[in-house]
C-alpha cells in the first residue's frame, strides 16, 4: 500500500495547537482543583435518583455537543451538502445546554450561556473556513476570537457558581476542549485519519469530564434539591 501524502495546511493553524496547549496550561492547577472537588463529592455521598438524573442528562448533552461538532467538522472540511443541516443540529445543542442550567441559575444565565456557546460553534466554523482557504491572517483573527469566547464562557460560569466553578479551573477545562478540537481539525485537514479518530476519542473523554464538573458544581450549590 502506498503511503498517503498529507495535505498541507497553513502554518498559523499548526501553531494554534501549541498556542492552545499553553492556554490550557495557564490554569492547569485550577482544573485539577475542580476535578478533585467533583471526585470528592461523588466519593463522599451516595447518589440520589435526582443527582443521577442530572449527571446522566448533562453527560448526554455534552456527548451530543462533541458528536455533532465532529459531524460538523467532517461536513465543513469536505464541503458536503449536509453541512447546513448538521450545523443547525449542533446549534440546537447549545440551546439545550443553556436550558439545562435555567432551573438552577435562571433564564437569563441560561440564555447567556446559549449565546456564548453558539458563538463558540460559529467561530469554529469560520476558523475552519479560513484554514481551508489558506488565509493565515484570518486564521489568526479567528483563533483570537475563539479564545476570547472561551474566556467569556469561563467568566459567565464562574460568576453564576463561584464557589464550585472557579474561573481558573473552568478556563483550563475550556482551553483543553479548544486544543483537542484543534488537533481533530488539523488531523482531518491533513488526511491523517488515525490521528483524527484518536483526537475524537480524547475529546469524548474530556467532554464527560466537563459534564461531570458542571454537574458536581450544581449538586454542590443546590445540595438540598438532590437528597
Amino acid at each position: 500500500m502506498n503511503a498517503r501524502t498529507h495535505r498541507p495546511i497553513p502554518l498559523a493553524l499548526t501553531a494554534l495547537i501549541a498556542l492552545f496547549s499553553a492556554f490550557a496550561a495557564l490554569a492547569l492547577s485550577g482544573g485539577h482543583e475542580a476535578h478533585a472537588r467533583g471526585t470528592a463529592h461523588a466519593a463522599s455521598a451516595s447518589v440520589s435518583p435526582q443527582e443521577l438524573a442530572l449527571r446522566n442528562e448533562m453527560r448526554r448533552l455534552w456527548e451530543d455537543h462533541v458528536t455533532w461538532t465532529r459531524l460538523a467538522v467532517v461536513s465543513l472540511t469536505a464541503g458536503s451538502p449536509d453541512t447546513d443541516a448538521t450545523v443547525a443540529r449542533l446549534l440546537r445543542n447549545q440551546t439545550d445546554i443553556g436550558n439545562a442550567i435555567k432551573p438552577f441559575f435562571g433564564n437569563a444565565a441560561g440564555a447567556a450561556l446559549t449565546k456564548e456557546l453558539r458563538s463558540h460553534i460559529l467561530i469554529a466554523a469560520d476558523l475552519i473556513a479560513a484554514a481551508k482557504a489558506g488565509d493565515q491572517a484570518r486564521v489568526a483573527s479567528e483563533q483570537a476570537r475563539w479564545r476570547a469566547n472561551a474566556d467569556s464562557i469561563a467568566t459567565l460560569l464562574s460568576r453564576a457558581n463561584p464557589g464550585y466553578w472557579k474561573r481558573a479551573g473552568v478556563a483550563a477545562m475550556l482551553g483543553e476542549h479548544l486544543r483537542l478540537t484543534t488537533l481533530e481539525v488539523v488531523a482531518r485537514l491533513q488526511g491523517r485519519w488515525v490521528a483524527d479518530v484518536a483526537a475524537y476519542d480524547r475529546i469524548h473523554r474530556h467532554a464527560l469530564h466537563m459534564a461531570d464538573t458542571l454537574s458536581a458544581g450544581i449538586v454542590g450549590r443546590f445540595s438540598g434539591r438532590f437528597r
